[in-house]
Parts: C-alpha cells; structure tokens; sequence
C-alpha cells in the first residue's frame, strides 16, 4: 500500500508538472517516468529505481545562452521527490564518480534561480571525472554554440543502461553511456550521440554522432512524439549534417 500511494503521488505531481513543463517538452515527452519535475531552466523525467532521470529535456535559445550568472556550486537535494527515492549529494562522496548535470549549469545560467535548480540532485548522475569535464562538456558547449547559430533548439539528454549496472552511495545507479539528441524546430532537422561512459576527448566525439531513431532503440523512449509523424520520421531516420 505504502509504494502505491508513493507511485499515485508522483503520478499526481507529474500531472501538474507536465502543464508548466509546456515549455520545455513543446515537441513531446519522451517518456513516462515515475516523476515528472519542472524546472525553468528544464523537465525532468525522473526514476525511482535508479534514482537518476531516465531523461532531462530543455528549450534553449541564443539569447538564453548568452545570458551569464554565477555558477553556484551548491547541490540540494530535491524535496519534491518522496525521500525514499532521492538521490543525496553525499551518495556521491569519496566514490570517484562527479555529480555530473544531464541539463548543464552553463546553459542553465540565464537566471540566478535557474542556475540554482541546475544544481538539484534530481539533475545529477555519477559520471567520471574524465567524462564529465572531457568530451561531455565539449558537447554541452558545442550545442550552446549552435543554439546561437540556429537561434533556437530542442535538446533531450539522459543515461543509458545495459543491465550491468553497479551503484553508488544508497542505490544511485552508474549509467553505461550517456544520449544526447537536439533538434532545430525551424528546419525540423535532428542530430544525436551517444556517449560511452568512459573518458573521452573532444576529438572523439564525431564518431559517437548517430540517428535520434537508434537512441529510441536503446533507451525505449519517444523523442519529438509531437512532431507531425512524417516530419518526426524524416527527423529522427537522418543526421543532420551540423558538425
């Protein structure tokens, strides 16, 4: 009884949270999670089990990119999810792994209170060191750069698994690769990659580009659903050719 009045509970949280999300999951909600979390910055499709978002979804824009707060460096724990499922800075202490953003602080920083939700837990997953601040972050900063040369973006990212996983601190699970797919809404052309959780450089990341159709495969969830369904198809067969 007790797991199902937790379950209704965050089903009646998402429902409010997927009216103000609008925003950020205009082209559709990839998924169902157990908890839906709106942010201003960005949506978050979050998981119990693992206690990491099987997705984070954000609008962005050139002129969100360019604005600038100070980077705040304070993690919190998200009290909007029920306690038994959160995940806690300290999981994360002397394990090796960073408290890595699935919606990056630099782009989240177009408002002081923006900044701050990037740095709620629910936005965390353990990544390495030579992930996190490797070629994952020379991803975040090249999809800022297109967000100002295309003006306007729809970007999904989140974990993938394999079955294998080992966790950290009370059960925040360890993700095997890390997608990221982004779409321009003007011209309704996709990109996406897939990042294996290891260290990576800069220079490595064009061979993780592929179709957003193959990280629906992987990860069982539905980018775009909003999308007219044969624009959606065009979208997510092809690469766009941005790199």
């Amino acid at each position: 009884m007790k797991h199902y009045l937790i379950g209704l509970l965050g089903l009646m949280l998402s429902a409010q949270a997927a009216a103000a999300c609008h925003q950020h999951l205009e082209k559709g909600t990839p998924g169902q999670s157990d908890q839906q979390l709106c942010r201003d910055g960005y949506a978050v499709g979050y998981n119990y089990q693992n206690k990491v978002a099987d997705w984070v979804a954000y609008h962005i824009t050139a002129a969100s990119v360019n604005a600038f707060f100070e980077r705040s460096n304070s993690f919190t724990t998200d009290k909007e999810l029920p306690e038994a499922y959160r995940s806690l800075s300290s999981d994360y202490s002397s394990t090796g792994y960073d408290r890595g953003h699935l919606a990056p602080s630099g782009t989240m920083d177009f408002t002081e209170e923006s900044m701050k939700q990037s740095f709620l837990m629910s936005n965390m997953s353990p990544q390495l060191p030579g992930f996190n601040r490797g070629g994952w972050k020379a991803l975040e900063e090249k999809v800022r750069e297109w967000a100002n040369t295309y003006e306007e973006l729809y970007v999904v990212s989140g974990p993938i698994w394999d079955g294998n996983e080992t966790y950290i601190g009370n059960g925040v699970y360890i993700p095997n690769a890390f997608y990221k797919v982004i779409l321009d809404p003007y011209y309704n052309d996709a990109i996406a990659f897939i990042v294996p959780h290891r260290s990576v450089s800069s220079s490595e990341l064009p061979q993780f580009i592929t179709t957003v159709d193959e990280v629906e495969r992987l990860t069982q969830l539905d980018f775009f659903s909003d999308l007219p369904d044969s624009v959606e198809e065009a979208a997510e067969s092809t690469l766009w050719e941005m790199w």
